[in-house]
């Protein structure tokens, strides 16, 4: 009896001890996933911004001769309304012809001008220049007058009878001087002997009214000068350069 109790003890504390313990089993490790599969594309270039036309004065005549035609000279002053302009009209038309063949010339245009100095040249010889140059386009450079001083703005005239390339001349000057907020009369025809004596595209510009008082006063002013040539050059490229 004492025997058998004393098995029973014996197995509760083995029991016991196994519910404290517990019932070790070996762990399985496992090996640690890999990580997700990227595919190593190529970096993307830098996308560029877009870059902007070429405006005029950036772009190249190279290869053009254009024939530039300062108006009067000498003897022949041109409109010199003294109440109102202190310089004739020979006087400021050569220096904006002047200003014009140097911004052509670094277009890398060919520029002749018909007179660098005050000098009086012949209405024919100005127009031979023309097709003795073979000229892309002959340029005359004027400043104009009128019997009504309200009568004010640049103009392009054309011959009566010109060609399309005369027009297409004319008319991207015309939008040049309004792009430089130059007022502008627009274009007109006539029949000046230095637009009908010769066979190249050519165009007059009269530059503005010296019996204006307001136009008169800018064309005396030299940084008017250069802004119309600067206009009247970037008309001449886009002519050119299309």
């Amino acid at each position: 009896m004492l025997a058998a109790r004393r098995l029973a003890a014996l197995f509760t504390a083995l029991v016991i001890l196994l519910v404290l313990t517990g019932c070790r089993t070996p762990q399985r490790v496992l090996e640690p996933l890999p990580g997700p599969y990227v595919h190593a594309y190529p970096a993307a270039p830098p996308r560029e911004s877009p870059q902007p036309p070429p405006t005029p004065a950036t772009r190249t005549i190279r290869g053009a001769t254009v024939v530039i035609d300062p108006g009067h000279g000498g003897k022949d002053p041109g409109a010199w309304p003294r109440n109102l302009s202190t310089l004739p009209e020979k006087t400021i038309v050569l220096d904006i012809s002047s200003k014009l063949a140097r911004m052509l010339s670094d277009r890398g245009g060919r520029t002749i001008s018909t007179r660098t100095t005050d000098a009086f040249i012949e209405l024919e010889a100005r127009a031979a220049a023309a097709d003795r140059h073979r000229a892309d386009l002959f340029v005359s450079v004027h400043a104009d007058s009128a019997p009504r001083a309200s009568a004010s703005g640049a103009g392009v005239h054309i011959y009566t009878q010109a060609s399309l390339e005369s027009q297409r001349a004319a008319q991207a000057i015309v939008a040049a001087f309004r792009r430089a907020g130059i007022e502008t009369r627009g274009i007109y025809r006539n029949n000046f002997n230095v637009l009908r004596e010769h066979s190249r595209p050519a165009v007059l510009i009269e530059c503005g009214f010296l019996t204006n008082r307001g136009d008169a006063q800018a064309l005396n002013d030299a940084s008017y000068r250069t802004r119309l040539a600067s206009a009247i050059a970037d008309g001449v490229t886009d002519y050119l350069a299309r």
